[in-house]
């Protein structure tokens, strides 16, 4: 389980997957989770625990910057991920 320390979680809204927040796993114990939430830290039991840890690597790729509302796209910028538009393809 610690290898999903310093891993990220995104909190999506709707069929949409618009990104509400992002959140940082920032200590892993045997019956729990802590996540920062920005404003808040978290504590979740593993059974409580509904995320997927992505890598900054795997947020980059995964979701445009289209994707993230304004507060979650600063929060975004402030742990150093590099959000991207979504490119169009040419015809």
């Amino acid at each position: 389980m610690n290898d999903i320390i310093n891993k990220f979680c995104v909190k999506t809204f709707g069929s949409t997957n618009l990104v509400t927040e992002i959140g940082l796993v920032t200590k892993v114990a045997s019956r729990t989770i802590h996540v920062d939430w920005g404003m808040k830290k978290y504590v979740y039991q593993n059974k409580d625990f509904r995320w997927i840890p992505l890598t900054k690597e795997e947020v980059e790729k995964k979701y445009p910057k289209s994707k993230f509302t304004e507060d979650s796209l600063k929060r975004a910028l402030a742990f150093g991920l590099e959000i991207k538009g979504v490119q169009r393809a040419t015809e």
